[in-house]
């Protein structure tokens, strides 16, 4: 055999001088030696490279040809405008709203604090749209979005790739791929949906809120991501061929999603997984005499560690104004959050294998506490139904589950909150969520007054409307983590919650405007104060950054109460 240049390393430095001395006398030539390196380049034949790997010196023997380098990303970074009219309110009905409008989450998030216009722009101040400019710094390329929620269709023109002019939505088929991995997952007893999956068209899709979620997420003109390839979990309704995914197969069927996937022929390795979850489990009240939850039924309320009844009330008396204000108890309501430590573990699991899960944190006006706060063990026992937690969220996205939990900012100028939404330390960020344009499903289908989009290119079977809730806060940090994902060879929970930590916006939300109890709708009660930002996290230009230190009858947020039922 031929000799050529080996490069040989050992494990220790201090093998170096004997291990050389021992090369020379067993007759093998030098071709370099590398001062303070445990690496030395040798001429060898390869059958006497694979002897030397015997020695136990020896760490790996590498022919010196073998070291060829290419650059791992694609294009780190593709960015894209957006200009034209961003549209937050109309002070009546959506009446001036047209499909060339953008989603004002764009230049909230991405554009500067000027363009932000605080106390200028939205509802409350003069101005209600704006024509503007900004720029946002990926696209999403190379990323794999779920969107786990209602059946999303296949056919809109919001999928198509504003590079190839091919869509991107996969009519993935999740039980003929996965079952056999799924089942090696999770002996949980559940019996996984089969069959062949058959995707809605939009002209036949009877639901709209996994299309809006999908738009927001990674829609070639509502979106962020607008390259990122689009999926699609029915959860909360089934598909057109009648299969849907029950809650304890969730997460399982991520799993095995995402630790099975093929890796990227351009990239050369596995697609990061990113996950929308604008859903929730909930109580349904609605079994209630009257069909909501009165005053009458509450029975005791135990709050940070003491249980209040008629017979032990609160200072200020056992009323229901009181108790709302005091205790931050919702009356007049079908549902309440539920939590669940299954989903919760479940989540966990599918964050450790490397999903991204993001979710609507609620739209019940309720306080999320942190885990093992003061507040974590608060319950509410109602007559007739029993006794629950009601500050730990809504599985899966509650605290102690690991999802980036995220709040709705509302449409108002001063930047306070959305009445509707949940509030406290267990809200992670706080995103545009009242008034999102996005892309919509036939309103004489859906009975929702869904309206034709006119933009160039679009055909009869595309609408938008502009609709509110947690529901369409997290698809604005889905997206805009999805761009930060772009080319990423490992991207995980953890990184997605540090950019959220360290790059968003804190101190500019305004709260407390009223008494700042629970009876104020903009209250705090620890929220933090964090809005999601769209930022290039390694500038293109000077000095490297440095680290920042009820579920209500309006809005939207999942399930609905046929769908995911506990009592």
């Amino acid at each position: 055999m031929e000799d050529k240049i080996y490069v040989v390393t050992l494990y220790r430095e201090e093998d170096l001088e004997q291990f050389y001395d021992d090369m020379e006398a067993n007759g093998f030539r030098l071709n370099m030696k590398r001062p303070l390196s445990r690496n030395t380049h040798y001429w060898m034949t390869e059958e006497q490279a694979q002897e030397l790997k015997k020695d136990e010196r020896v760490w790996d023997i590498a022919a010196a040809d073998s070291f060829v380098i290419r650059p791992q990303g694609i294009v780190n970074n593709t960015s894209y405008t957006k200009s034209g009219n961003f549209w937050k309110d109309d002070t009546v009905a959506p009446t001036t709203v047209s499909s060339s409008d953008h989603n004002w989450g764009f230049l909230h998030c991405a554009g500067t604090t000027v363009q932000k216009r605080k106390n200028t722009w939205g509802s409350g101040a003069t101005s209600e749209l704006v024509n503007d400019s900004v720029t946002i710094f990926n696209d999403g390329k190379h990323v794999d979005v779920v969107i786990v929620d209602d059946p999303v269709s296949y056919d809109c023109e919001e999928w198509e790739s504003p590079s190839s002019g091919l869509t991107r939505f996969v009519q993935y088929q999740w039980f003929n791929n996965l079952n056999t991995f799924v089942n090696s997952i999770d002996d949980d007893g559940q019996t996984e949906p089969t069959g062949t999956i058959t995707y809605y068209t939009n002209a036949a899709n009877p639901t709209y809120h996994g299309v809006h979620v999908a738009g927001t997420v990674a829609g070639k003109y509502y979106g962020w991501a607008r390259e990122a390839n689009i999926y699609n979990m029915a959860v909360t309704a089934a598909w057109s061929s009648g299969q849907q995914v029950g809650a304890l197969l969730i997460f399982d069927y991520l799993r095995a999603f995402h630790l099975n996937k093929a890796i990227n022929a351009t990239t050369g390795k596995k697609n990061p997984t990113i996950t929308n979850h604008s859903y929730g489990g909930i109580y349904d009240l609605s079994t209630l005499p009257g069909g909501t939850f009165d005053f009458t039924e509450l029975t005791s309320v135990t709050y940070q560690g003491v249980t209040y009844s008629s017979g032990n009330p609160p200072t200020g008396g056992w009323t229901q104004a009181n108790v709302e204000a005091t205790f931050g108890v919702r009356f007049g309501v079908d549902t309440y959050p539920s939590w669940s430590a299954a989903i919760a573990a479940d989540v966990q699991d599918a964050i450790k294998d490397g999903v991204v899960i993001i979710g609507a944190a609620g739209n019940d006006n309720l306080l999320m506490a942190d885990v093992n706060d003061s507040n974590w063990n608060n319950t509410i026992t109602i007559s007739g139904f029993g006794t629950i937690y009601y500050n730990r969220g809504a599985w899966p996205n509650s605290p102690d589950s690991g999802a980036i939990n995220v709040g709705a900012l509302s449409k108002y100028s001063n930047f306070r909150r959305s009445t509707y939404t949940q509030f406290g330390p267990g809200v992670d960020v706080f995103a545009p969520g009242d008034n999102i344009l996005s892309a919509f499903t036939n309103p004489s289908i859906n009975g929702f007054a869904g309206l034709l989009d006119s933009k160039a290119g679009y055909g009869g079977s595309n609408y938008f409307y502009p609709i509110s809730g947690t529901s369409m806060a997290s698809p604005q940090v889905c997206g805009i983590i999805a761009t930060l994902a772009t080319n990423k060879d490992r991207f995980i929970q953890s990184d997605a919650l540090r950019y959220v930590q360290q790059f968003s916006v804190s101190g500019e939300m305004t709260f407390n405007t009223g008494t700042g109890t629970y009876a104020d709708n903009t209250c705090s009660q620890g929220s933090p104060n964090r809005t999601i930002t769209s930022q290039n996290p390694r500038p293109t230009s000077g000095l490297s950054n440095t680290t920042k230190g009820a579920r209500s009858t309006t809005g939207q947020a999942y399930p609905r109460p046929a769908i995911y039922h506990q009592a």
